[in-house]
């Protein structure tokens, strides 16, 4: 966006930019009586610091405000597009007043891409599903990254989630296992949740024998624990993947997400709002507290990478001609500019 640096605490905060941050949150402050109206003096003092943490706990929705508005980032963004919304001229005149100037289009990156199956991780993700994977990656101009889970069986389900709970040994109970890591299953799988805390003193093997047993029984009444854990024919008609956090460079994280948002129908557990829209590929994104969490439903659609790879998806199905990757870009490029606008 416009800041080259962070500005807030921890931030560089080149004076220039400190400047045009406290004259933004000042203005914004003039519509909004529950921000602060700060002096636009160029120095990071404590005062702009809770401003910057006002502004994100009330505005952009942080559940952890760092006090930091970082180039490019979504605190950034969206308060460029609240002050944008008071009068479309400010931000560029601001801007021009402080020697700052819009950066560019964020450039993608072209070349090989590669996605990495970690260790417990079942090489059973589609060609389709990797390439729209790889579309993304695109966007944010990296070349690799790892998926850390895909189908599982019964016995990884019960592994996953015994080294969960066992995760938290203060933890005594369902709801206190819930409290501890900041969130919780489904009925199903508070249910697996409930056998460990019963078995837990027999020891991991028939702990874990009995975590199985029951994520097992409750799959034959029709009862999902995850929708990792499903058959493989089910599996085939929608696949579930995790991308870790860790596996992309930290520079590159805001843009993958924001890449994957623009082609997600669905998006859970974030701390911001996108608009609807129609022409998607993954049918839910979840942006967890380690990993982005996709389902990506196997269409009869065909998709092709930067590398022009043709995927197909069901016997019969046709390669994409060039017109139709063309198509499909720009779809995304549309999707990504109106995110650009509203995050």
């Amino acid at each position: 966006m416009y800041i080259n640096q962070s500005v807030g605490a921890g931030g560089i905060n080149k004076k220039n930019e400190v400047f045009f941050i406290q004259e933004l949150l000042t203005l914004l402050a003039t519509e909004n009586m529950q921000l602060d109206v700060l002096k636009a003096d160029g120095i990071c003092g404590a005062n702009t610091k809770t401003a910057i943490e006002k502004f994100q706990r009330l505005v952009v929705k942080l559940k952890s405000p760092d006090k930091r508005i970082d180039p490019n980032g979504r605190s950034e963004k969206l308060l460029i597009a609240k002050v944008n919304e008071m009068d479309i001229t400010v931000v560029a005149s601001v801007a021009k007043k402080h020697g700052l100037k819009k950066a560019g289009a964020q450039q993608h990156s072209s070349g090989s891409k590669q996605l990495i199956y970690r260790s417990h991780a079942r090489k059973v993700v589609s060609n389709y599903s990797e390439n729209i994977i790889k579309l993304a990656m695109n966007y944010a101009g990296i070349s690799r990254c790892d998926i850390s889970s895909t189908l599982r069986t019964f016995d990884d389900q019960a592994r996953i989630m015994y080294n969960n709970c066992s995760a938290y040994p203060n933890a005594t109970s369902v709801a206190t296992l819930r409290n501890a890591r900041g969130w919780g299953y489904r009925a199903a799988g508070q249910a697996v949740e409930e056998v460990y805390f019963t078995k837990k003193e027999n020891g991991k093997e028939q702990c874990l024998k009995a975590m199985k047993d029951k994520v097992e029984s409750l799959y034959k009444e029709g009862k999902k624990v995850s929708l990792h854990c499903v058959s493989e024919a089910d599996y085939k008609k929608k696949n579930v993947l995790d991308i870790p956090y860790s596996s992309v460079n930290a520079t590159k994280r805001q843009q993958f997400e924001t890449a994957l948002m623009g082609i997600s129908k669905e998006i859970l557990n974030i701390r911001y709002k996108k608009p609807s829209q129609e022409d998607t590929h993954i049918e839910k994104l979840i942006i967890e507290d380690k990993c982005w969490h996709l389902e990506i439903p196997q269409l009869a659609k065909t998709m092709v990478n930067k590398q022009g790879d043709a995927t197909r998806t069901k016997a019969g199905t046709s390669p994409s001609t060039a017109n139709q990757m063309h198509s499909i870009e720009e779809a995304i490029r549309s999707l990504l500019g109106i995110l650009d606008r509203y995050l």
